[in-house]
């Protein structure tokens, strides 16, 4: 750590003295992720690779520039600066200035409330496992000679935060996507799943793929266990088109999450507008969210949306009707043991009649969100759903 690079540097150190293993004090703190300590140093936060890592630093004086400054980890008992007469510091020799607010005095300093607060996204290839360390050292501008204090020292490991994969499959087909490398399953109706099958056209299957681009109820009904955010004819092979799967063991939500996003998808050979949906997987829980962007606007062929166990599994009561999915009710709805969700939008002019047609049901699902909480989750025949 060559914090002697700056003479202002240097001059500050001379204006303080602080011990080794030292604590946030009221006029030097630093929080990264929201870890501020004690113990001190802080060991062990985690920065989740693929995600926004926050740093504040906060000092009693506005305006206050600091001296951020980082290496390769901890150092158990502190490291003595200027010869051990005037100053110690928690992490190890030989790291680094991250910001420094003594050359740029008009950018890195505490503002006008005394908080520096600043995210950066930490790239989603950096290996599981750094560590690093850091600590602010923190000036007060309001006397003659800077009195300076040090904050704690925190110690950091990136650990597994978001992982994006692309996915890519044939017009009308779909592509593979196992749980099983992150150490997930998804309990689905009375099923628990290691994997599933991403679809171009609009849903996901469990069990196998699904090429089918016609939905009717009869197929949701007696084909795979399917979530179909919005199941139609959909084509990924034009400019701009994408389809992502997105895990986030981040430790930043509740629960690890699996999210599948079909981005400016077009219609079947151009023919329509482009469409933007999202499904999101709870995947302790079983609960699931779809969300459609604002301008995700009707089709130019029917199509169809909801959860369904598939199979010809059919609730004791029958077959559920279509519900009208843009009106749920107030207070949650629960289904019983197997009942599907879903409402189809079919053509209004029957202009093609290879897909069913007459069905004057209008798109109403755009800039909506749709949850399906799970009711005893990965329980045999107890898998029940509701809408809200």
């Amino acid at each position: 750590m060559k914090l002697s690079i700056s003479p202002l540097i240097a001059v500050l150190l001379l204006a303080g003295f602080v011990t080794a293993q030292q604590p946030n004090s009221y006029n030097a703190s630093m929080q990264v992720n929201g870890v501020a300590g004690p113990p001190y140093p802080i060991a062990g936060v985690s920065l989740p690779r693929g995600l926004p890592q926050n740093v504040v630093i906060s000092s009693l004086t506005p305006n206050a520039p600091f001296v951020l400054f980082g290496a390769a980890g901890l150092s158990p008992a502190g490291w003595p600066v200027l010869g051990g007469q005037l100053l110690d510091v928690d992490i190890n020799v030989g790291g680094f200035i991250l910001l420094d607010g003594i050359v740029n005095p008009t950018v890195f300093n505490t503002g006008p409330t005394g908080s520096f607060n600043s995210s950066v996204v930490l790239p989603a290839t950096t290996p599981i496992g750094t560590q690093a360390a850091f600590q602010s050292l923190v000036a007060d501008p309001t006397v003659p000679i800077y009195a300076t204090t040090l904050t704690a020292a925190s110690g950091v490991t990136v650990s597994q935060g978001l992982t994006v994969v692309p996915i890519s499959s044939p017009n009308n087909g779909g592509a593979l996507f196992s749980f099983s490398p992150y150490g997930m399953t998804f309990p689905y109706y009375s099923n628990t799943w290691t994997r599933m099958f991403v679809n171009t056209d609009g849903n996901v299957t469990f069990g196998s793929a699904s090429g089918d681009f016609t939905p009717t109820p009869t197929e949701f009904r007696t084909q795979q266990p399917r979530i179909a955010p919005f199941w139609t004819d959909l084509d990924q092979a034009f400019f701009g088109a994408m389809i992502t799967v997105t895990v986030d063991q981040s430790g930043l939500t509740p629960f690890p999450t699996l999210t599948v996003d079909w981005i400016e998808m077009a219609e079947w050979a151009n023919a329509g507008g482009r469409h933007t949906f999202q499904l999101v997987m709870n995947m302790i829980t079983g609960d699931i969210q779809i969300n459609h962007d604002p301008f995700n606007g009707a089709m130019v062929y029917d199509q169809l949306m909801g959860i369904s166990p598939g199979g010809n599994i059919i609730p004791a009561a029958g077959w559920p009707p279509q519900m009208n999915l843009s009106a749920l009710p107030g207070t949650p709805y629960f289904g019983a043991v197997n009942e599907a969700f879903w409402e189809w939008y079919g053509l209004t002019n029957g202009t093609m009649p290879y897909y069913t047609a007459g069905i004057n049901n209008p798109w109403d699902m755009t800039g909506t969100t749709t949850n399906f909480t799970a009711i005893s989750a990965g329980v045999p025949n107890m898998a029940q759903y509701y809408g809200n």
